[in-house]
């Protein structure tokens, strides 16, 4: 096969246009010197012994930002650093955070629909998680209740308490006006 033939075939395995960019997303052919037509062979070999090492479609980062806004249900970048976390560190002006954007979206995503659709052996684990989680709040419940029950008993004592004070200062008032009026009958 021709040099440039194989330099053809070997740029369309790999869906590149430079040798820069062979070499970037392929570390096993970083090595190679790619000025022989020897190392191209190997290259074409690397590709024909692994057609899973091809990268799927390269997206544009219209496509990616498209899928991601999709993905987040959002319309800004700022809307998806304030409603995924995991955003927020991330430079969205440029492509490599959209692509790292997409990746925490759709792992999430697959996250998600595993939740849903769990295998059978973790079905009574979740299902004792939930039991636990609904007996807690059951708990807490009665918990925020007796201690709402028990703010009120400290507010009715201590009108009570107030109550026993006034009464104990009248009462005191009236033995010491008691006081001065059998003082005074003394003296009359």
């Amino acid at each position: 096969m021709e040099f440039s033939a194989l330099k053809t075939e070997v740029y369309q395995l790999a869906g590149v246009s430079s040798t820069r960019q062979l070499k970037a997303r392929y570390q096993p052919l970083a090595s190679l010197n790619l000025r022989l037509k020897a190392s191209w062979e190997k290259a074409l070999d690397f590709f024909q012994a692994n057609p899973v090492a091809q990268p799927a479609q390269i997206k544009t980062l219209s496509q990616l930002k498209s899928e991601v806004y999709a993905l987040a249900q959002v319309s800004t970048p700022q809307q998806l650093k304030a409603k995924v976390e995991a955003t927020r560190a991330l430079n969205f002006s440029q492509k490599a955070s959209w692509e790292k954007a997409l990746a925490l979206l759709q792992a999430d995503q697959s996250f998600q629909g595993w939740l849903s659709h769990p295998p059978e052996e973790y079905k009574d684990l979740f299902a004792e998680i939930e039991s636990a989680t609904t007996d807690l709040n059951k708990s807490l419940n009665k918990a925020q209740r007796l201690g709402q029950e028990a703010r009120e008993m400290a507010l009715s004592l201590e009108e009570q308490t107030a109550e026993v004070q006034k009464e104990a200062a009248r009462l005191r008032q009236d033995r010491e006006a008691a006081r001065r009026l059998a003082q005074q009958a003394e003296l009359n």
